[in-house]
């Protein structure tokens, strides 16, 4: 997969990448993979991903860029392309404030960012709607997910975060954005600790959806 180092979505990335990328259909389509994800879980309006993201593609390659290596650049392109979806979509309607899944201070002075905040920074601009990344926060330190199963994810999650600005999302409808969508765990804790605060809506996008 060719890609530039200047953050532009028409321009980081080739026309036959552009062509070739595993995009989903989730933002025509309703009831999608991501949404079923979350079916039964907690309420909410709309999900979906980007990119299918299958172990052997490009996309693990780029999303590890990402992720570890300091690309958070590549979070934002991606952003750029799940917020112009969402403007083409007949669904992810009346957005009022973008959320992203935090990271405990300690992972994130490490890494030096939050990847799921630079996925949102894209989607906050073309959406034109703002993105706070002080309403939750990540107060227990849990352990990397990557070879957990659902239930182990869930109970590695559960109550590790704190929901900071009650009042000032009440009555608002949130989109929750992270880079990859797993199981869904950490996005379950994450919501359910938000929808603590009155007459909230709840809405998803993730970069990118595992596929086996």
């Amino acid at each position: 997969m060719c890609y530039t180092e200047t953050p532009n979505v028409d321009q980081d990335f080739c026309i036959d990448c552009l062509i070739n990328m595993p995009h989903t259909n989730h933002f025509k389509k309703k009831d999608n993979l991501a949404a079923k994800k979350f079916w039964g879980r907690f309420p909410f309006e709309d999900a979906g991903s980007v990119l299918n993201f299958f172990s052997y593609s490009d996309v693990r390659w780029m999303m590890h860029r990402l992720k570890y290596e300091g690309r958070k650049d590549i979070g934002y392109v991606l952003g750029l392309m799940a917020g112009k979806k969402m403007l083409n979509s007949t669904y992810f309607n009346n957005i009022d404030i973008i959320v992203p899944i935090p990271l405990h201070p300690e992972k994130r002075a490490k890494r030096g960012y939050n990847q799921a905040a630079s996925f949102g920074k894209g989607v906050s601009e073309i959406l034109d709607v703002p993105m706070r990344e002080n309403v939750i926060v990540k107060s227990i330190y849990t352990k990397s997910q990557t070879k957990m199963g659902r239930i182990e994810r869930i109970k590695n999650v559960f109550d590790s975060f704190d929901l900071k600005d009650e009042n000032g999302i009440q009555g608002r409808h949130i989109l929750i954005v992270d880079d990859v969508l797993t199981t869904g765990a950490t996005i379950e804790a994450c919501a359910r600790k938000l929808m603590e605060a009155e007459n909230i809506k709840i809405s998803i996008a993730t970069a990118c959806l595992a596929r086996h």
